[in-house]
């Protein structure tokens, strides 16, 4: 993938990126229980940043993994966390591990199907929507070549008028998602909803529409537990 946007540059802004969210994802705790998990089961994050879902997680047992190519933003998940963790140098990457999560900061694109092998679940809040749209067919590729073919994904995406506002975050139609994903995976749309008069600062950016929406992809191939749909 042809990285254009400058992450280091982005996450050294004063706040934080203006797609991180500062509570849990509305939508990983209503559907999170779809995918029927099971305690210290393995949930990958990709392009995590700071994520606080990350935490969530960990505090209902789960095992997060998570890949973030910012340093700032990994360190800023564990001081705001509260996570002890130990640093080492694996591969291409710097190691930020703890019990609960741990986080490989480094490319996404280096990241090898040996450090997902448990993997029980992809959640992508802020991934997809992060990359390029030149780079996304790179990326869904790549992703299913490190993730068990097996392991059901929840995706959440945003949709507007590019043309209206540049990214990130960028606009990632549902059909897109599924155009990637179609040959692995059948994909359930769970919920979607307008954003727009929530959240008037997409307004103010030149926008008439922003809408969200929640997306289950079971892979074609079974895993031994099938989530509900």
């Amino acid at each position: 993938m042809e990285q254009q946007v400058n992450w280091h540059e982005y996450w050294s802004r004063p706040g934080t990126p203006g797609f991180h969210e500062e509570k849990v994802n509305k939508y990983l705790g209503k559907y999170l229980q779809r995918f029927d998990l099971k305690p210290d089961d393995e949930i990958f994050v990709p392009l995590c940043g700071k994520a606080v879902d990350m935490a969530w997680l960990a505090q209902r047992g789960f095992k997060v993994v998570g890949v973030e190519l910012s340093e700032k933003a990994v360190r800023a998940f564990f001081d705001e966390s509260g996570f002890d963790f130990e640093l080492e140098q694996y591969a291409s990457f710097k190691l930020f591990r703890s019990p609960q999560v741990t986080i490989y900061n480094g490319n996404f694109i280096h990241l090898a199907a040996l450090e997902l092998a448990n993997c029980k679940l992809v959640y992508d809040r802020a991934s997809m929507v992060a990359i390029e749209a030149q780079n996304r067919a790179s990326y869904c590729r790549h992703m299913m070549a490190i993730v068990p073919p097996a392991t059901p994904m929840l995706v959440i995406v945003l949709e507007y008028e590019q043309q209206a506002m540049t990214g990130p975050p960028f606009s990632v139609p549902v059909d897109e998602v599924e155009s990637y994903y179609a040959d692995n995976y059948r994909l359930v749309e769970l919920e979607s909803e307008e954003l727009i008069e929530k959240e008037p600062r997409w307004r103010s950016r030149g926008l008439e529409s922003f809408r969200d929406s929640a997306l289950m992809l079971l892979p074609k191939i079974r895993p031994t537990r099938q989530p509900g749909v």
